[in-house]
């Protein structure tokens, strides 16, 4: 800890002047935004009408901290957009209470009194609640931590366009839209009845929650796997408000999901049903927790610590298995795939890959070897996909996006009962799910039913 923060007891928040332009300007030069938060600041000084508020935080005469706010939020969009519900009741809250955080630069010396300052501006600015949106090019301010992520909605439907249907839209609501764009309230282009899933992340803090500290959990928790089920795990647990979690580790063979491609159709992987890419995104898993792309061969349960492939310890003192399901037609004819490392009997193929290789993305790279070889226009080569799943053709999508020719991807389609017998380590649990694999070879009315 820096001697100088020991200052923080004398430090007030004051809204920005003219006079201190040039202060703040040093403060903020080494910042990837700092033109259009300079340019923000100057407005708020000099502009009386000017639709946010600018404070500088001091100590000591000297400017530590500076901040943008705006007077007034979208709030139905923020309403149909996230689930702000789950934290707030919106309807005991007055509708001028919401503001949106819009820039911060704190000196690294007094970030332990960060709680301090949005307290000050929440006060100075009469707002009980606070929002930041997370952008893709956004960078993660200092005062993350203090700050409740919120789940964004996802709509019913998966088309990248409106529905085709009238919307009824009120006088109230119509009336209420062209005020806030005569009175440029921020974000007042957005659309509350869009049907689009908002292009950012959105974090907010209230007064209340500022005022009552978060409690510290440094246990270590240690999640195996980026399935659906490990991610809803951390989901949940970031989520709490007045908990902070200083070390959940996910170990994922490959890193997270989303972070693979750009376009979707460079996706080799059906998504999952309960997270797009662009949910994953959102979630910010990446400056939350610490992700280790590895894969874990071993647990030691009496020292509580997991062993990765190359022998990295990583100890835990909760560990949450979440690895998923996953294809295992390789393991059952007797190899791995070109990504995992040959254990026992099993062979290792050059040229085979899992739909489930945890280095799938890297192996089909473009420029990759494997690629060079699909595209080489002197020496064709044929590609060969084993399945009947929706992976199979999005495999086939990814192929052809990466320059692979559609006569060179031979599909092989596996009849019904293929592995059946594989997937059962005792011949009687195979014998009772019989009725289900082969319906036809039974007459019971009844089974049929349940069919």
């Amino acid at each position: 800890m820096h001697r100088d923060s020991l200052y923080d007891q004398d430090m007030f928040v004051s809204r920005i002047v003219t006079e201190e332009i040039d202060e703040v300007n040093e403060l903020i030069s080494s910042l990837d935004e700092s033109k259009d938060m300079k340019n923000a600041l100057y407005d708020c000084a000099v502009n009386p009408a000017s639709t946010n508020y600018g404070f500088v935080a001091k100590v000591m005469d000297e400017i530590i901290g500076a901040f943008v706010i705006s007077k007034d939020v979208n709030l139905d969009y923020y309403i149909s957009h996230f689930h702000i519900q789950d934290q707030i009741l919106i309807a005991e809250q007055d509708r001028k209470s919401h503001a949106r955080l819009i820039h911060s630069c704190i000196n690294p010396i007094f970030e332990k009194a960060t709680r301090f300052m949005l307290k000050e501006l929440l006060r100075l600015t009469q707002k009980t609640c606070m929002y930041f949106e997370v952008k893709h090019s956004t960078i993660i301010p200092t005062i993350f931590q203090e700050l409740v992520h919120i789940r964004s909605r996802r709509f019913p439907h998966f088309l990248d366009r409106k529905w085709d249907h009238e919307r009824f839209v009120s006088e109230d609501t119509k009336k209420k839209l062209e005020e806030d764009v005569r009175n440029k309230v921020d974000g007042c282009k957005r659309d509350p009845l869009d049907e689009q899933e908002a292009p950012f992340a959105l974090c907010f803090t209230t007064r209340r929650m500022l005022s009552e500290a978060k409690i510290l959990k440094n246990a270590r928790i240690v999640v195996v796997g980026a399935s659906d089920t490990s991610i809803s795990f951390i989901e949940a647990l970031l989520s709490i408000s007045y908990l902070y979690f200083t070390n959940i580790v996910l170990v994922a063979p490959g890193g997270l999901p989303n972070s693979h491609f750009v376009e979707k159709k460079e996706n080799l992987k059906a998504y999952s049903t309960s997270y797009t890419r662009e949910e994953l995104r959102k979630l910010m898993l990446e400056s939350r927790v610490r992700v280790i792309n590895a894969r874990m061969v071993d647990i030691d349960r009496s020292d509580k610590n997991i062993v990765l492939h190359d022998d990295t310890i990583v100890p835990y003192d909760t560990l949450i298995l979440g690895m998923g399901i996953q294809d295992k037609t390789l393991n059952s004819l007797g190899y791995a795939s070109r990504g995992i490392a040959s254990t026992g009997t099993l062979q290792r193929a050059d040229q085979i890959l899992s739909i489930d290789d945890p280095h799938l993305y890297q192996h089909l790279r473009v420029g990759g070897s494997l690629i060079n070889i699909l595209t080489d226009k002197k020496r064709v080569k044929n590609c060969v996909i084993y399945g009947r799943t929706l992976h199979t053709y999005c495999c086939i999508q990814g192929l052809l996006q990466r320059g692979v020719k559609p006569e060179q991807i031979i599909m092989a389609i596996p009849a019904p009962e293929c592995h059946v017998e594989e997937s059962y380590d005792k011949p009687e649990e195979m014998e009772q799910d019989l009725p289900y694999i082969y319906p036809e070879a039974f007459d019971d009315y009844s089974i049929e039913e349940k069919i």
